[in-house]
Formats: C-alpha cells, sequence, structure tokens
C-alpha cells in the first residue's frame, strides 16, 4: 500500500531525468558506503590505533558531500523552494528578539554564554516578523555554537534613515576569507570548528540567507580572521 501510494501521480522520468537520478543513486551509494566503513574503523579504532580524528574528519566530509548531491539534485529538478511569506507590516524587532532569546535559553544556558543587547526600545521595523524572527535565531544559534563557554554574544539593533539592521557579534572560532565566501553556501566544508562538540554543519546559515531575501533584506557576514570572532547583519529596508 505504501509502495502504491508512493508512486501515484508522479509521471514518468524523462531520459536526462532518468540518467540524472542513476548518477545520483550510485554518487549516494558510494558516499553511504563510506560512512559505514568509517563507522566500522571507528569502532576498531581503540584496538587498532586509527586515527580517529582523521576517520571524523572523512565522514563528515561524506555527509556534506551527499547533502551537497541531494541539493543539486533538487536545484537540477527545479524544485520549488520558496517560503510563504506574509504580507509586510510593522512589527517589534526588540519583542521578537527577546522571542527569540526565549526559544534559545536552553542552548545559551548549557554553555553559559550571555546576551547583550544594544538598542531597539521603541524601533518599529517593517516586514514579516515571523522570518525575521527565524533569521535572528539561526544567527544566535550559530554564534552559540562557534563560541567559547561562558563568552557574551552581542545583538545590535540600528534604525537608520534607509533600513533597519541586526547584528551578531560573537568572539568565537571566527572566519578565514574562503569560509566568509562559502559561508552562505549549502552544506559548505568550512575550516572552523564548534566550540562545544556541536554539529558543524551551518546549512541553516544558508536557510537564513534565503529567508533574508525572501523578505526583501539581506543577509552578510564578517570576521578578521579565525579565532577573532564572527559578525553576522541581517538589513531591512524602510517600508
Amino acid at each position: 500500500m505504501a509502495e502504491e501510494k508512493g508512486k501515484r501521480d508522479i509521471d514518468p522520468a524523462s531520459s536526462e531525468q532518468a540518467e540524472r537520478l542513476h548518477v545520483f543513486a550510485h554518487d549516494i551509494r558510494n558516499r553511504l558506503t563510506g560512512l559505514w566503513e568509517t563507522l566500522r574503523l571507528l569502532d576498531t579504532a581503540g584496538s587498532e590505533g586509527m586515527d580517529r580524528t582523521e576517520l571524523n574528519d572523512f565522514a563528515e566530509r561524506a555527509y556534506f558531500n551527499a547533502q551537497r548531491d541531494v541539493e543539486a539534485l533538487l536545484d537540477a529538478f527545479s524544485v520549488d523552494r520558496k517560503i510563504p511569506i506574509q504580507e509586510a507590516v510593522p512589527f517589534d524587532p526588540l519583542s521578537c528578539l527577546e522571542e527569540v532569546l526565549s526559544s534559545e535559553s536552553y542552548r545559551l544556558d548549557k554553555k553559559e554564554q550571555r546576551i547583550s543587547i544594544t538598542g531597539g526600545a521603541g524601533m518599529i521595523a517593517y516586514g514579516d516578523g515571523h522570518w525575521y524572527a527565524r533569521v535572528l535565531q539561526a544567527l544566535i544559534s550559530n554564534a552559540s555554537k562557534f563560541s567559547p563557554r561562558g563568552s557574551v554574544i552581542e545583538v545590535i539593533l540600528t534604525d537608520t534613515e534607509t533600513g533597519f539592521s541586526a547584528s551578531v557579534k560573537d568572539a568565537g572560532v571566527g572566519l578565514n576569507s574562503t569560509d566568509l565566501f562559502d559561508v552562505f553556501t549549502r552544506y559548505a566544508i568550512l575550516s572552523s570548528r564548534s566550540t562545544d562538540g556541536e554539529p558543524q554543519a551551518r546549512a541553516t546559515l544558508s536557510r537564513a540567507f534565503q529567508w533574508a531575501q525572501a523578505i526583501g533584506g539581506t543577509l552578510s557576514a564578517k570576521s578578521m580572521g579565525k579565532g577573532l570572532g564572527s559578525t553576522f547583519t541581517l538589513s531591512l529596508p524602510k517600508g
């Protein structure tokens, strides 16, 4: 029954699509085989003297490459990735931030991190407050993952003549020039590592970049280099 449901209402693939799917299936099987072999080696690494760090790095790359293969296939088939945007209306960015911090408190408390807020009182932004909050949540989550225990993460809300911006600044591992170029790429393999063993995939940042564009804004990143922290800024135009 489940098999019949999966086949229902799906047109047969064209010859070009079928070839692309065959290549995709072959590549995914190879990557899964590599992951399976890595798990086996990790299970016996203690007795065989294998380098666990090297094995972990190999598994991470295989995972990221598999995810990128999936994303490339979705792009090749022009799968719609649009998000449902609500009508642009005035909203309170400080209230949105407070809601985000409440939902992320478990993460921040676990690493004894503190949020410092500058600005925001009495400010009114214009756009889709729901997706604005989702972008902020992604940036704060990212800052927490890549910042040391006990550190302070700054959130700076700014209102100018041309628009409104929210910057999330951390004192974490930072980004080199190559990382900065790839940081919004889906499942990019970056050189920086999280500070407490959190998952490395920065796929949320690529989605946040998409969300920012969808609500008429921009998302940018800057860093002075490895070990010097990062700043991510969401900017929205005036209504």
